[in-house]
C-alpha cells in the first residue's frame, strides 16, 4: 500500500514552487511599476524627522527651504565691465535655453519699470523706512536739501523719475528699498555688479526647474553650468553659489564609490568562494541570492516611500550583502561528510540556525521601522525586505539549484580544522584573564573620552574646490544668506504684515547696534494697510499739502505757481497697495520666495537674514514679538540627531535583552552571555578605539553597533549549532566575517563622512566580534571536523 503521507521532499518542491511564485512577482513589480519611477534622494536632511515643535511650522520651512534650494546665483567676471556684461548675457541665454531653470534673471530694468508703475498707483500711501523716519522726526528741512542737492549734482541724474516729477526723491527711496539685500552689489544701468582689485563681475540670479536633489535636475543644471563655463571669452570666469553643484557632486562621487567598491568587494568575494567551494554554481547562486535581496530591499522601500534614500541604499545593499552568509552557511556545510552530503541534509542541519539568525537580526529592524525618523524607517525598511528575501532564496531554491562538485576542494576543510585547532588550545588563564580585564578597562577609559558628534554640517562634505568657489561669492557679495531665519505667522495676511514690521523695527535697532548685517522682508515691498494709513497720514501733513514739501521743493526749482497747483491736485493717490494687487504684478518677483502665503490656517512669511553678529540678541527678539520664531535648521537639526542617537543607544541595550530572551527559548540561559558578549564586547571596544583615537562617534556609529548586534549573534549561533562539526562551522563563520569586512570595511575609506562613520566602525567591531565569538564558543567544545 502506498503512503500518502507528504515526504521531505515534496516539502522542498512546494516550497521551491512557492517562492518561485514569489520571486516573479517580485521581479514584475520591479520592471514595471518599481524601475520606471525609481527616486534616489540625496539630501541628508530628508532623512530626518521634523524638526519643528508644529506642522504647521513645519510646512512653511520646508516650503521655503525647498524654494531656497533651487535658488542659484552666478557670477560672470571679466577684467573689464562691459566684457563681463556681454559674457553674462550668454550665459543667461544659455541658461534659459537649457530648460534646467524656470527663471533667470539678470537684467532688473523690466523690474524697476514695474515697480515705478506699482508705486505710482500707490504714491499717497508709500514711503520708504528711511523717508518716514524723518518726516516723523520732522526732519522735513533734510528732505528739502536731498532735493537742491540732486538738483544741483549728478546725484539727480540717477533717479528712476525727473526732479519735477519726483523732488523729494520719495519714488527713488522706495524702489531702492525694493532691492532685496545683496550685499556689496551695486545696480549699474539694468544689472548687479560686485567688484574685486581686478575683476568685474555681473550678478544673475537663477532658479531651478525641480529639485536639486533630483537626478534629472542635477543632470540637466550641471551639463548647463558646463556649458555656460566653456563659451565664456578667454579671460573670464565664471563662478556658481548654489545647493545643486553640491548635491551633484555628493551623489555622483556616492554612485561612484558604491561602483568601485562593489567591484572590488565582488572580485574579492568570487576570488575567495571559488578557492573554499572550487566551483561556479555557488557564486551563481550566491550572485542570484544578493541580487533578489537587493530588488526586494529597493522594491519595497520606493513603494512604501516613494523615493530611496541614498544611505539607505548603501546601508542596506552593503548588510545584503551579508546574505550571503547564508549561502556560506548552506554551501560549507557540505564538508561536514563529503562522501554522503545532499542538499536536504544541509537544510535540515543548518535551515534552523540561519532562521534564528534571521530572526533575531529582524527584531532590531523591526524596532527601528516602528521609530518616526523617516531615514531609519528606510534602512530598516531595505534591509527587513532584504534578509528576508535572501533567506527565502537559500532555503526554498539552494535545496533544488545547488549541485556539488563531484570533488571536493580542501582548502576549506583544511581551514577550519586549522583554527579550530588553535582556538581550542585556548585556556582561560590567569594571563588571559588579566589581558582581557587590562583591555576592557582601557576601552572604558576610552570611552569616557569619546568625541560624540551631532553637528549635521559633519556628516556631509562638497569637494574642496566646490567649497572655495562658494566661498569666493560669499567675499564678493560680502554677504552670505544665512541658515538661520525668522519665520512669522499671523491668522490673516493683515495680522501677518504688522507682525513682521513690528520683526524688522527690531531688526533695524540690532543693525544699528552691530549686531546684524542686513535683512529682507516682504514689508519692504508690501506694507500693511496700517502702515500704509500712518504713511498717508504723515505724506499728507508734510509733503502733499499745500505748504508741504514738496510744493516748497517744486518752488525752490522755480516751477511757476500755476504748474505747482495743477501738478499738486494729481501727487496724491490715496488707494492703499493690497496683496493681491501685489502678489499679481511682476514687482513681487523678488519677493515671492518670502511670502509663504496660507500654510496649515495661517499665513506665514519668511525674513532672511544675513552677516549675524549676535545670535543671542535675534532670540532675545523673536522671544520678544508674538507670531515669529528664528529658525535655525542647522542647530535644530543637529539637536534631532543628538536625541535619537541617545535613543539608538538605549534601544540597543533592549534589543540586547530582547534577543537574549530569543535565544534562551533555544539555548537555554547558560548559552545567552555567550552568544550576545561577543557582539557587545566588539562594541564597548571599538568606541573605546575611538575614543583614543580622536575618532568622533554620532548617529550613524551607534546604527552601524545595531548590524554588529545582528551579525555577532549569527557568528555564536551557528558555533553552538555546529559544535557536533566544529570545523565546518568555524570555516562559514570565518568566511561570513571576510565577506562582510569585504562588504562594509571598504565604506571606511568613503569620502562621504557619514558613509565613512559606518564603514570604519564596522572594520573594526566585526573583526572582534569574529575573534570574540570565536574565543567565546570555540575552546572546550568537540572538535569533530
Amino acid at each position: 500500500m502506498t503512503s500518502t503521507q507528504p515526504t521531505a521532499a515534496d516539502g522542498i518542491r512546494i516550497r521551491f514552487w512557492i517562492w518561485t511564485a514569489l520571486v516573479t512577482a517580485l521581479l514584475t513589480s520591479f520592471a514595471f511599476v518599481v524601475l520606471p519611477k525609481l527616486d534616489i534622494e540625496t539630501d541628508i536632511v530628508a532623512l530626518l524627522p521634523s524638526v519643528q515643535d508644529d506642522a504647521a511650522a513645519d510646512r512653511a520651512v520646508d516650503q521655503f527651504s525647498q524654494a531656497l534650494a533651487r535658488k542659484v546665483i552666478f557670477l560672470v567676471g571679466a577684467p573689464q565691465l562691459d566684457a563681463a556684461k556681454a559674457d553674462a548675457a550668454k550665459v543667461a541665454a544659455a541658461l534659459r535655453g537649457s530648460h534646467a531653470f524656470s527663471e533667470v534673471t539678470l537684467e532688473i530694468s523690466g523690474t524697476s519699470a514695474q515697480l515705478l508703475n506699482l508705486y505710482r498707483a500707490h504714491r499717497g500711501s508709500l514711503a520708504s523706512t528711511r523717508q518716514l523716519a524723518l518726516l516723523r522726526a520732522g526732519d522735513d528741512e533734510r528732505l528739502l536739501r536731498d532735493t537742491l542737492r540732486a538738483a544741483f549734482t549728478p546725484a539727480g541724474l540717477t533717479r528712476p523719475l525727473s526732479l519735477v516729477d519726483d523732488p523729494l526723491g520719495l519714488a527713488s527711496d522706495w524702489l531702492q528699498q525694493q532691492v532685496p539685500a545683496l550685499g556689496a552689489a551695486q545696480l549699474d544701468g539694468s544689472v548687479l555688479v560686485v567688484s574685486d582689485q581686478t575683476t568685474r563681475y555681473v550678478l544673475i540670479v537663477a532658479e531651478l526647474a525641480g529639485s536639486p536633489f533630483a537626478s534629472d535636475t542635477e543632470e540637466a543644471a550641471t551639463t548647463a553650468i558646463a556649458s555656460c563655463r566653456n563659451a565664456l571669452s578667454p579671460g573670464s570666469e565664471l563662478l556658481v553659489s548654489g545647493t545643486v553643484q553640491h548635491a551633484s557632486a555628493i551623489a555622483s562621487r556616492a554612485q561612484n564609490e558604491l561602483a568601485t567598491f562593489g567591484t572590488i568587494e565582488t572580485a574579492a568575494v568570487v576570488a575567495l568562494l571559488l578557492a573554499v567551494f572550487g566551483a561556479m554554481r555557488p557564486l551563481a547562486l550566491g550572485a542570484v541570492t544578493m541580487g533578489l535581496a537587493f530588488v526586494a530591499g529597493m522594491t519595497t522601500t520606493q513603494l512604501l516611500f516613494s523615493k530611496v534614500h541614498i544611505l539607505a541604499l548603501v546601508f542596506g545593499s552593503s548588510l545584503i550583502g551579508g546574505v550571503i552568509d547564508y549561502s556560506i552557511h548552506f554551501f560549507a556545510d557540505r564538508f561536514r561528510n563529503t562522501a554522503a552530503w545532499t542538499t536536504r541534509d544541509a537544510y535540515e542541519h543548518v535551515g534552523g540556525a540561519i532562521l534564528l539568525g534571521l530572526t533575531t537580526t529582524l527584531l532590531g529592524y523591526l524596532v527601528l521601522l516602528l521609530m518616526p525618523f523617516p531615514g531609519l524607517r528606510q534602512i530598516a525598511t531595505f534591509c527587513l525586505a532584504g534578509l528576508i528575501a535572501g533567506c527565502g532564496t537559500v532555503l526554498c531554491w539552494y535545496p533544488v539549484f545547488y549541485k556539488p562538485p563531484e570533488k571536493s576542494p580542501t582548502l576549506g576543510p583544511r581551514t577550519g580544522a586549522y583554527l579550530t585547532g588553535r582556538f581550542s588550545a585556548w585556556r582561560w588563564t590567569p594571563f588571559h584573564i588579566a589581558c582581557v580585564l587590562a583591555v576592557s578597562g582601557a576601552a572604558i577609559a576610552g570611552i569616557a573620552r569619546v568625541d560624540l558628534q551631532d553637528d549635521v554640517r559633519t556628516l556631509q562634505s562638497s569637494p574642496a574646490a566646490l567649497v572655495a568657489e562658494e566661498r569666493r561669492v560669499a567675499a564678493l557679495l560680502q554677504t552670505a544668506l544665512e541658515s538661520r531665519y525668522f519665520l512669522v505667522r499671523g491668522a490673516n495676511e493683515q495680522a501677518l504684515l504688522e507682525t513682521e514690521e513690528r520683526l524688522t523695527t527690531a531688526l533695524d535697532g540690532l543693525i544699528a547696534a552691530g549686531k546684524l548685517g542686513n535683512y529682507t522682508a516682504v514689508t519692504h515691498a508690501l506694507p500693511s494697510y496700517r502702515r500704509q494709513r500712518e504713511s498717508s497720514e504723515l505724506l499728507q501733513s508734510h509733503v502733499f499739502g499745500p505748504q508741504g514739501l514738496q510744493t516748497r521743493a517744486w518752488a525752490a526749482l522755480g516751477l511757476p505757481a500755476d504748474a505747482i497747483a495743477r501738478r499738486a491736485a494729481a501727487s496724491a493717490e490715496l488707494a492703499p497697495l493690497s496683496p493681491e494687487e501685489w502678489l499679481a504684478s511682476p514687482a513681487s518677483e523678488s519677493y515671492r520666495t518670502l511670502w509663504l502665503g496660507a500654510v496649515a490656517g495661517q499665513y506665514a512669511s519668511i525674513v532672511t537674514l544675513g552677516s549675524i553678529k549676535d545670535i543671542d540678541a535675534l532670540h532675545e527678539v523673536a522671544r520678544s514679538v508674538d507670531g515669529v520664531d528664528l529658525i535655525d535648521r542647522i542647530a535644530a537639526i543637529s539637536q534631532v540627531l543628538h536625541t535619537y542617537r541617545v535613543a539608538i543607544g538605549w534601544l540597543l541595550v533592549v534589543v540586547y535583552l530582547i534577543a537574549g530572551v530569543v535565544l534562551s527559548r533555544r539555548f537555554g540561559w547558560r548559552e545567552v552571555p555567550s552568544l550576545l558578549l561577543p557582539s557587545a564586547a566588539a562594541s564597548l571596544v571599538t568606541l573605546g578605539l575611538f575614543g583614543w583615537f580622536g575618532v568622533p562617534v554620532n548617529l550613524f556609529t551607534l546604527l552601524a553597533l545595531w548590524l554588529v548586534l545582528g551579525l555577532g549573534v549569527d557568528y555564536g549561533i551557528f558555533l553552538r549549532h555546529g559544535r557536533t562539526a566544529l570545523g565546518t562551522a568555524v570555516l562559514s563563520v570565518t568566511l561570513s566575517a571576510l565577506t562582510t569586512l569585504l562588504a562594509f570595511g571598504l565604506l571606511a575609506f568613503s569620502a562621504t563622512p557619514f558613509i565613512r562613520s559606518i564603514g570604519l566602525t564596522l572594520l573594526i567591531s566585526i573583526t572582534l566580534s569574529w575573534l570574540y565569538a570565536m574565543l567565546s564558543c570555540v575552546p572546550g567544545a568537540p572538535r569533530n571536523v
